[in-house]
């Protein structure tokens, strides 16, 4: 089945996560390895979704503002079990082909995914992918948010520090992703 995704970033200073990456470094434990964080409104459907195809979706301002975004179209055809059913959503695994092949974008198409989310990693550092999407969202198209974290490469576990500052589990730890109302997949990404 084809999963097809949209996904937006902001042509400017992303005032989200330009707020949230201060508050990460200057309030969370770890937060001193946070090198930046980049963020993208992302939007999924599998098969036909509800009819509408990406072109349909770039007309519709509440997937994507021409003066305020730019945008990647990106699809995924695989057997078996998709990224959302294939494993936990709190927590699990997103798969390295994720968000698939760049077909269409206002950017390069070579290194789409990249470019939406900050450019290449830094030599020194390792970035974490966080989608994060409302749990039982009834629609044929998800929506959500997918988080850049960059953090230094310093040995320790990228993944597990990147859980520390994304998932809200108490005051002082977590910014991100509420768990009781948030599904969310991971995945460490090395330059």
């Amino acid at each position: 089945m084809t999963q097809t995704t949209l996904l937006t970033s902001h042509k400017g200073v992303d005032l989200h996560a330009a707020t949230a990456v201060k508050v990460m470094q200057r309030r969370l434990e770890g937060g001193h390895a946070l090198r930046a964080l980049h963020r993208c409104e992302m939007h999924t459907f599998w098969g036909e979704g509800d009819g509408r195809r990406v072109p349909d979706l770039l007309e519709i301002g509440r997937f994507y503002n021409p003066n305020k975004h730019h945008y990647g179209h990106f699809e995924t055809d695989r057997n078996g079990p998709t990224w959302l059913n294939g494993g936990a959503v709190g927590g699990g695994e997103l798969g390295p082909i994720w968000p698939g092949e760049a077909l269409a974008g206002d950017l390069e198409v070579d290194d789409l995914a990249q470019q939406l989310l900050g450019g290449p990693i830094p030599a020194g550092q390792v970035a974490v992918d966080i989608v994060a999407f409302a749990l039982g969202e009834p629609g044929p198209i998800l929506t959500g948010v997918l988080w850049r974290l960059v953090l230094d490469d310093d040995g320790r576990d990228p993944g597990r520090l990147a859980d520390r500052l994304a998932i809200t589990r108490s005051g002082d730890q977590g910014l991100l992703v509420n768990p009781h109302l948030h599904g969310w997949l991971t995945a460490v990404r090395r330059s």
